[in-house]
């Protein structure tokens, strides 16, 4: 299978926030982060990305829509296949007795 991966999402030195002064000043990021990501740090590494409900929403329905899309692509190839070759088909029986899944 051919997956695209998106690049991984960049950010700047201001969104960059370690975890004590994160603990000390949580009120103020929270708005921050309702503008732009924030990123936790954690001893010099990314732990923790803040953002707010608003983009998180939009990201979680974005990534609903795009499950959908996949399982309907999947079963569509599928339905296709079995078309083109109906001795590919396994009975459901012997797919409930053996715990077999199509690949």
């Amino acid at each position: 299978m051919n997956t695209k991966t998106a690049n991984k999402p960049s950010f700047n030195v201001d969104q960059l926030v370690s975890a004590s002064l994160a603990s000390k000043n949580f009120g103020d990021l929270r708005k921050k982060a309702k503008r732009v990501p924030l990123f936790i740090t954690d001893n010099g590494n990314v732990d923790t990305v803040l953002i707010g409900y608003e983009y998180y929403e939009k990201m979680y329905q974005r990534l609903v829509e795009l499950e959908e899309k996949e399982e309907t692509r999947i079963l569509k190839e599928r339905v296709e296949r079995l078309e083109s070759d109906p001795a590919l088909a396994i009975s459901w029986r012997s797919i409930r007795r053996s715990g077999q899944q199509d690949e």
